[in-house]
């Protein structure tokens, strides 16, 4: 088991509820990420819930032997004693929150609530783990960055009440959206896109003729895929384009240079910039760690 992070730092900030005296509730964290960073080691936290929410991005990570993909918008579960982390994938730029909650014994209480409630709030948390990934709103993301603002300066006994409330409706509405097990749904017109720029990889992909693709305005395309997918489509298509560069690196006849040219980039010094932004490392070092 893997003691709980509780250090700040520039790009991520954690509020120990412990040391501010909440029972159960053992730390709020957020980061947000402007460009990659090294991967999340696996661990585990042993009779812990752990609600990741991902506000912007999109992130990989593995949990009990499965892949899971978040974009913008997503919430994802992870339950007493399994094991998780990003595994060889990166921590990717973008904004998420994470909230760990500790399984009340029997005689402690969540929230003030009741002994009876608060065994029917962990009963219906715990029931939620065949759908441990679906879709939030951004109406989540407003009590966390409330409890922030509480938390700027020394809390007081009212201050202790309103981060309590605010927890409990945060809770509440995870509770909700995941009972709906509403899943992202990407839209066909979308999909087809993606599709479209997945198997055009070595084109320029410009967004004005995407947009045409689809019947759709460019701000409108731009909104649209966005919603659907977490993420513009520019980042899209460069996200794709380094997925394929990885692959062609593979190939030692392939220099960075060809690759750079066959996948339309600029130049190769601007897609080695784009190769590490994405990855965390340079083109030249990716060759050396895979060979």
């Amino acid at each position: 088991m893997q003691e709980l992070d509780k250090i700040s730092t520039d790009e991520r900030q954690i509020i120990d509820f412990e040391a501010l005296g909440f029972e159960c509730i053992k730390v709020l964290g957020t980061y947000n990420y402007r460009q990659m960073n090294k991967s999340l080691e696996m661990h585990t936290h042993d009779n812990m819930i752990e609600i990741c929410f991902l506000e912007k991005g999109t992130q990989y990570y593995h949990i009990q032997g499965e892949d899971y993909r978040i974009n913008g918008g997503d919430l994802l579960l992870t339950f007493p004693g399994e094991e998780h982390g990003t595994k060889s994938f990166p921590e990717e730029r973008g904004r998420l929150f994470w909230l760990i909650i500790e399984v009340p014994h029997k005689n402690q209480r969540l929230l003030n609530l009741s002994k009876k409630d608060t065994k029917l709030f962990v009963e219906n948390f715990l029931s939620l783990k065949s759908n441990r990934k679906f879709k939030g709103s951004d109406r989540l993301k407003h009590d966390l960055n409330a409890i922030y603002k509480i938390c700027e300066h020394p809390i007081s006994g009212l201050d202790k009440i309103k981060i309590s409330n605010l927890l409990l409706h945060f809770l509440l509405n995870v509770l909700e959206f995941g009972n709906k097990h509403s899943n992202q749904i990407i839209s066909r017109e979308i999909a087809d896109i993606c599709t479209y720029i997945n198997n055009n990889l070595r084109e320029t992909l410009p967004l004005e003729q995407l947009a045409q693709l689809c019947n759709l305005s460019l701000s409108h395309f731009k909104y649209k895929f966005k919603k659907d997918m977490g993420y513009s489509p520019s980042d899209y298509i460069l996200r794709q384009k380094i997925e394929k560069a990885k692959e062609l690196l593979m190939d030692t006849s392939n220099s960075i240079q060809d690759v750079a040219y066959n996948l339309a980039f600029s130049s190769s010094s601007y897609f080695a910039t784009v190769f590490k932004r994405y990855t965390g490392i340079s083109p030249t070092q990716y060759c050396i760690y895979k060979t």
